[in-house]
């Protein structure tokens, strides 16, 4: 069964200098009691994706294309008194910072207890012990509900987002970026609590990350973006060890493995390009070592590789023979 789909979603920012292309035609599947990781380097529209999803927007964006199926509803169609109404209970976010989820001035277990009682309907009573339970399920003392959110080391920080999101048994969790200014070894334990709620609760979850690593430890289903399009998705396992796109293969090199495993390490050179003037053809094909002059054309779309497997590419049929070329250091520096 399939919590969210969403299809072919467009959203735009109107600026001063014109129109930001931030999300073109991107469509991804979040099926239930799975971990759907979205992966690519700052500026590609992940946030924007995720915070489309549960229509909290910077006041100049506008989504001008494509549907999010939750369930039988359109969320792009819902007024703003139906969509606060999924907001929290059905579909929850944890933003990049825990902090800007945590009130500074009142205790975490008052703010878990508001949320309990306001939005889920509970006495007092019944609150406070719910919320000794969530930190529980995410591994913080009960007793810890007493202090305040400075109190909290990062990573506990980051748990306590987490019980706020689950507090009410949503069936879909967005998390952006959770663990991105935590030590690797926070990471990891913060990266197996969403793992047990995965397990425990059954709960979907979309991870927003730039760490590719992340994906590989967390995630059953990866979507790659590139410059606010879906280059590549599948099952994690198929996409990372047989990407197809030559930005996935990329990133597989520049990013160390979780589990320490080695190896060199290298940059994929140059910058995303411009969304007030994107490209026609290919967006990663200015940065790209093996584009060609087709990838300039216009007409791009997502195919399949494999079941489940699909990346838009001109050279999806040579995809063995860039990987093995992708694996060498000299590939990346000379593009």
């Amino acid at each position: 069964m399939t919590v969210l789909s969403v299809q072919d979603l467009q959203v735009h920012y109107m600026t001063d200098r014109g129109v930001v292309h931030a999300i073109e035609r991107a469509s991804l599947d979040v099926p239930e009691g799975q971990v759907v990781g979205v992966v690519g380097e700052s500026g590609c529209g992940k946030t924007t994706l995720a915070r489309a999803i549960i229509r909290v927007m910077e006041k100049n964006a506008r989504i001008v294309g494509g549907r999010m199926l939750f369930g039988d509803k359109d969320l792009v169609r819902l007024s703003e008194a139906e969509i606060t109404k999924h907001r929290w209970r059905d579909i929850a976010f944890i933003p990049q910072s825990a902090m800007n989820s945590l009130d500074p001035v009142y205790r975490v277990g008052a703010q878990l207890v508001e949320v309990l009682v306001d939005r889920g309907g509970l006495d007092k009573g019944k609150a406070s012990d719910r919320a000794e339970e969530l930190f529980d399920m995410v591994g913080l003392d009960g007793q810890r509900l007493r202090d305040y959110p400075h109190q909290f080391s990062g990573g506990m920080r980051q748990r306590a987002a987490i019980a706020l999101a689950i507090a009410l048994d949503p069936k879909l969790v967005i998390a952006d970026e959770p663990v991105t200014a935590l030590d690797v070894i926070v990471q990891r334990q913060v990266l197996d609590v969403f793992k047990s709620l995965q397990n425990r609760l059954g709960v979907s979850v979309i991870l927003i990350t730039h760490d590719i690593s992340v994906i590989a430890y967390t995630s059953d289903r990866v979507v790659v973006m590139y410059a606010g399009e879906v280059v590549e998705s599948g099952p994690t396992d198929k996409v990372l060890t047989a990407p197809a796109h030559p930005y996935t293969m990329g990133l597989c090199k520049a990013f160390p493995d979780l589990q320490g495993s080695g190896g060199t390490l290298v940059p994929i050179e140059g910058s995303p390009p411009d969304l007030l003037d994107p490209p026609v053809g290919c967006r990663f094909a200015e940065r790209c070592p093996f584009a060609q002059p087709v990838c300039d054309e216009a007409g791009l779309v997502l195919e399949e590789v494999a079941p489940g497997h699909r990346a838009a590419c001109r050279r999806l049929s040579e995809a063995d023979t860039l990987r093995s070329q992708a694996g060498e250091v000299d590939t990346w520096q000379r593009s």
